[in-house]
């Protein structure tokens, strides 16, 4: 269901397109707008939970956007992978809506139950490869469970760069790019705080790497 409520006129013009887009992508899209002057979400299609609502604060990853202010840098980002609030993993994107000074007006963002898509690519992986486990997974899944989240995200990220015998600031746009595309099959960037910590390990900003994320 459509809701609105008072918001600036400039952003009016966007609510036609955000029901078509509702309503080529189905239910499985939510689809935001954001208000830059309130930071509050002024109009939502097909919400996935109550909290998705009119009137709502700007999420934080949509924060973390404008605090580093992406916007200067790219019109918008696609294909970045979250969270919902009920832990289902999302495929989204987001698109900064600019007056003609170039100042931030308003933010649109969708999002896309993935789930069931990850599921169903599962199942097909299992019949591909075999779906019994080696001792040595086994083992090396239990010996893990006492490592912090960083050190989870360390290993995984070092095992990805063992590929390339090289250091991680040695590594060129091309083998990077290999590296994203690498972990991103694995759903490493489905966890929060992975692009952080792969930021830290490649030593450049989170933007950058969100960049190449966009990229794939």
């Amino acid at each position: 269901m459509s809701k609105g409520c008072g918001f600036l006129s400039q952003l009016q013009s966007y609510i036609p397109l955000i029901d078509f887009i509702g309503r080529f992508l189905g239910t499985d899209a939510e689809i935001i707008l954001y208000d830059m002057k309130t930071k509050k979400a002024v109009y939502v299609k097909h919400s996935f939970t109550d909290e998705t609502k009119v009137g709502m604060d700007l999420p934080s990853i949509e924060r973390k956007f404008i605090k580093e202010q992406v916007f200067n840098e790219t019109d918008s980002l696609l294909n970045y992978r979250a969270l919902s609030s009920e832990r289902k993993k999302l495929r989204s994107a987001t698109h900064f809506i600019k007056n003609e000074e170039g100042e931030l007006m308003g933010v649109l963002t969708i999002n896309l139950k993935v789930d069931e898509l990850i599921e169903l690519r599962d199942i097909i992986n299992r019949l591909i490869s075999g779906s019994e486990k080696t001792a040595q997974t086994d083992q090396y899944i239990f010996e893990n469970f006492e490592l912090s989240f960083e050190d989870m995200m360390n290993n995984t990220i070092q095992e990805a760069l063992t590929k390339f015998n090289l250091p991680p600031d040695r590594l060129s746009h091309h083998e990077k790019m290999e590296l994203i595309r690498m972990l991103d099959e694995k759903g490493t960037f489905l966890i929060k705080g992975s692009v952080t910590e792969l930021a830290k390990i490649l030593n450049t900003t989170e933007t950058t790497v969100y960049r190449y994320i966009n990229k794939l």
